[in-house]
């Protein structure tokens, strides 16, 4: 299996244990191979992301001293489908088995009936739930941001796909013609609430939008990742008992080639035990990044 294909790292499997050789390689031989335009616009856009390993890594460490383990946890996700995305399938090596609760953009479309259904397959013996709910987006070997190189395509694509088609409806001013036409009470629904929504941030936000330096793929998975929050926090019911975490975040997609160096920039971290309100972790994140097992991956993988 090739380095950088989107599929689970060998280094993660050790008697089920996971280990990550790449990260000793990457000591060993400086920084990964990701174009140096890449690292900059990721840098330039979303200030304090993290290889996703180092995140993966970090965030059990965290959690673990609250707790969790691959035993007594079980794992969900809100992301978006797009294959890219495999970075879900490295949490599931290290949480265990995945339960999907995301659709189109990373939005949580299984609702409160999805959370139910996840919750009640919690472990009975000090069982808890973990969630990572994050939009993704693209940023290409030259820089670009909203796009990433598939496997097997030459050119450019879009990421997150749905997101950029809301957005470039949203700019033009015109309907979202497949959501028009959709046939039945599915049809492309997921398609016409991310629509909805992109449309109402930039028409809300226009004047912002139109003086602000920066990229306007980035703002709008930025007002994206708020709505996700919104979303999981109303299905979560108050009167949950069991301990629940919450890793919410910006997963930002590189080339083909480069993918097992995906970053996520995490912009909540969050627990909540029995009833209580949920609590931020942020500050014992930040020791763990500190801590020297960890620090010379950050080190390295910021040279």
């Amino acid at each position: 299996m090739g380095a950088g294909q989107c599929r689970p790292s060998k280094g993660y499997k050790n008697n089920g244990k996971a280990n990550l050789d790449r990260d000793a390689h990457v000591i060993k031989h400086g920084t990964s191979t990701i174009d140096p335009r890449c690292k900059r616009a990721i840098r330039k856009h979303f200030p304090g992301a993290h290889r996703a390993d180092i995140v993966l890594r970090t965030t059990r460490a965290v959690f673990k001293k609250h707790g969790f383990n691959e035993d007594n946890t079980l794992f969900a996700s809100s992301t978006c489908p797009d294959e890219i995305n495999c970075v879900i399938d490295d949490f599931s090596l290290i949480w265990g088995e995945h339960f999907s609760l995301g659709g189109l953009a990373g939005l949580p479309f299984t609702g409160k009936t999805g959370f139910s259904a996840f919750s009640h397959h919690v472990p009975e013996d000090d069982g808890r739930l973990l969630i990572f709910f994050a939009p993704h987006i693209g940023v290409a070997s030259d820089g670009k941001t909203g796009r990433v190189h598939r496997l097997g395509i030459a050119k450019q694509t879009t990421a997150c796909g749905s997101c950029i088609a809301a957005q470039n409806t949203a700019l033009k001013g015109t309907r979202c013609k497949p959501c028009d036409d959709h046939d039945g009470p599915i049809g492309d629904y997921q398609q016409s609430v991310v629509t909805e929504i992109v449309t109402d941030f930039i028409e809300e936000n226009k004047s912002r939008l139109e003086k602000v330096e920066g990229d306007m793929n980035v703002k709008v998975t930025e007002s994206l990742y708020d709505r996700i929050k919104e979303e999981i926090l109303k299905i979560i019911p108050d009167d949950f008992k069991k301990p629940i975490a919450l890793i919410g975040g910006i997963l930002i997609n590189t080339d083909y080639g480069n993918r097992q160096h995906d970053y996520i920039l995490v912009k909540d971290l969050l627990i909540r035990k029995k009833n209580n309100k949920f609590v931020s972790l942020e500050k014992e994140l930040e020791d763990a990044l500190d801590e020297p097992r960890f620090n010379r991956l950050v080190y390295h993988d910021a040279a």
